[in-house]
């Protein structure tokens, strides 16, 4: 029987955070949706200095966001439901977006760059970049010029939005020929511009582009900025030139810029010859100055300060809501980028669970089929590798068969010959005790919580249950393991607990021991997008039973 690796190095379960009741979320909207809707009509200083107040309240740390014109400023996570639902509103209605830019030819309250940012008008981006490039103080390389990055990431408006966020936010509600935002992007871009620039909310270019009311233009730069953001952690680095056609060029040592986005390129500059010249990422490598330098996760999985990322708006835009769904968003993250759906957020909720039972009905929603069908791809994909890597020696790694032999204490590392275990002891040993000790199982109260519902039907042949009930299976003896089916996904309803023969059939409800452990297995199988999973079980003499999460695995794994 082939046995899995061991559990979490760290805490095995990790509680999900519990949500506010359905009246709570009603009354937190009530009384945001009061404080949004009094501010709604302020001039432009009221406006700011409201939105700044509110701010404060969520938490911000806003004289930190003042003194940090150029970057990111506070992003921690908001601590509450009720603060983040204000911000979360705030963001709703674009902050003062729509004013700066209204305004802005009466009353400018914006730099001319970022208007021509939000407008699309790339002529006058190009102006103004050459009119900032002609000053004395501005040389190359531009990635370590502080005057250069100024123009390019200075934040506008309440919401803190960089000239490239505004594209995206301010510039999906302007149309015409003369609004070529893509191309202003693309200036920003090769100029050095961050892709991973954030607002005060936390949220990314792809929050904005890729969100419910994304346009074509708004996924297309946020198509960019994904691209863009895997190398990102170059720009303004020492790199050194590698695996180039032209020999004379290996070797040499610059500082990596923007990027292109037609050609994939990042930009060089070279201090000897005082040029600059544009080069595939993957014939560049960091210097040992910078090599421990880390490149940024999936621009498409960060998360705001509400832990949401993007297809957490997607999921929650359903037709049955009276809702328009972008498709083609849900499409660019999940089918072009992979983008995983188990991303939990601040309340605890993942794409994932936005999706269930809506994929299912009629008329229901395409997002929620495209999350799915990503979850039943994700799920074959992690059986593979699970199977792959169960069956590999813990020293040497050669692939093992299903009769290898195990650490005969923890009973779960696996070794292909005794001198492998005795040469992995030393790494083996640290863990082996807490293994073994985990591999002891959890012991489950002989009786199950009244006013729930237990499992009644057998789902092989559609009838009533034959007395299953909480007991040992029979042609199973006392303290022997058996395989058992657990399926559930709620820390709120019980989770079903059945053998094969289904005599042995039971729920294990919340707040019962072992509940937290063996729902923590459930939601940790890939296999079955977190809904189910196989581990074993048995009886002792007292007719109690003991589960052992740590032999929790997929089907093919047990002879069911």
């Amino acid at each position: 029987m082939v046995k899995k690796k061991g559990p979490k190095k760290k805490n095995y379960y990790e509680p999900a955070a519990t949500g506010p009741s359905a009246e709570e979320m009603d009354d937190s909207f009530q009384r945001t949706s009061y404080k949004i809707e009094e501010i709604d009509n302020l001039p432009l200083d009221q406006k700011k200095q409201a939105i700044r107040q509110f701010l404060i309240e969520t938490g911000t740390d806003v004289n930190r966001n003042d003194n940090d014109l150029t970057r990111d400023g506070d992003q921690s996570m908001i601590a509450t439901f009720e603060k983040r639902d204000l911000a979360r509103q705030l963001f709703a209605v674009g902050g003062d977006i729509h004013e700066h830019v209204s305004q802005q030819r009466f009353n400018p309250s914006m730099s001319k760059f970022a208007y021509a940012c939000a407008s699309g008008f790339v002529g006058d981006a190009q102006s103004e970049m050459k009119r900032v490039k002609s000053i004395e103080s501005v040389t190359q390389p531009y990635s370590r010029n502080r005057n250069m990055l100024n123009v390019l990431e200075k934040r506008e408006t309440s919401v803190r939005l960089s000239p490239l966020l505004l594209i995206v936010s301010a510039g999906k509600n302007v149309y015409g020929a003369d609004h070529r935002h893509q191309d202003v992007a693309k200036l920003l871009l090769k100029h050095g511009a961050s892709p991973v620039a954030r607002d005060v909310f936390g949220k990314t270019a792809v929050h904005y582009g890729c969100g419910a009311y994304g346009t074509k233009m708004t996924l297309e730069v946020a198509d960019m900025c994904i691209r863009a953001a895997k190398s990102h952690h170059l720009s303004g680095k020492d790199v050194k030139l590698h695996s180039l056609n032209t020999e004379s060029m290996n070797g040499k040592v610059g500082v990596a810029g923007g990027y292109d986005p037609d050609s994939e390129r990042r930009a060089v500059y070279l201090p000897e010859e005082k040029r600059e010249v544009w080069i595939k990422i993957e014939n560049m490598t960091l210097t040992e100055n910078d090599k421990d330098c880390k490149s940024y996760a999936l621009l498409s999985e960060i998360q705001d300060r509400f832990g949401s990322t993007a297809l957490h708006e997607l999921c929650m835009s359903s037709p049955m809501r009276g809702m328009t769904e972008n498709v083609e968003a849900a499409e660019l993250l999940l089918k072009k980028y992979r983008t995983s759906i188990y991303i939990r957020d601040a309340d605890g909720t993942t794409p994932f669970q936005l999706c269930c039972g809506l994929a299912q009905m009629a008329g229901a929603s395409q997002i929620s089929k495209l999350v799915m069908e990503r979850a039943a791809l994700q799920g074959k994909e992690a059986r593979h590798s699970r199977k792959k890597k169960e069956l590999r020696c813990a020293n040497c790694k050669v692939d093992l068969d299903k009769n290898a032999p195990v650490c005969s204490r923890c009973k779960i590392t696996c070794y292909c010959c005794r001198d492998c275990q005795v040469s992995h002891f030393s790494k083996h040993k640290a863990e082996c005790k807490d293994i073994a000790a985990y591999a002891n199982g959890v012991r489950l109260n002989p009786l199950t919580q009244t006013n729930m519902f237990t499992a009644t039907v057998n789902f092989q042949t559609g009838r009533a249950q034959s007395g299953g009930t909480y007991q040992k299976p029979r042609n199973v003896k006392c303290n022997e393991q058996f395989v058992i089916k657990v399926q559930g996904n709620s820390d709120r309803s019980p989770i079903m607990v059945y053998d094969q023969t289904r005599f042995c059939s039971f729920d294990l409800c919340p707040g019962q021991p072992g509940f937290k452990e063996v729902l923590a297995e459930i939601r940790n199988e890939p296999a079955w997008q977190g809904r189910k999973t196989f581990m074993k079980a048995s009886f002792d003499e007292n007719q109690v039973c003991t589960v052992y999460p740590s032999t929790a695995g997929v089907k093919s794994q047990y002879n069911w």
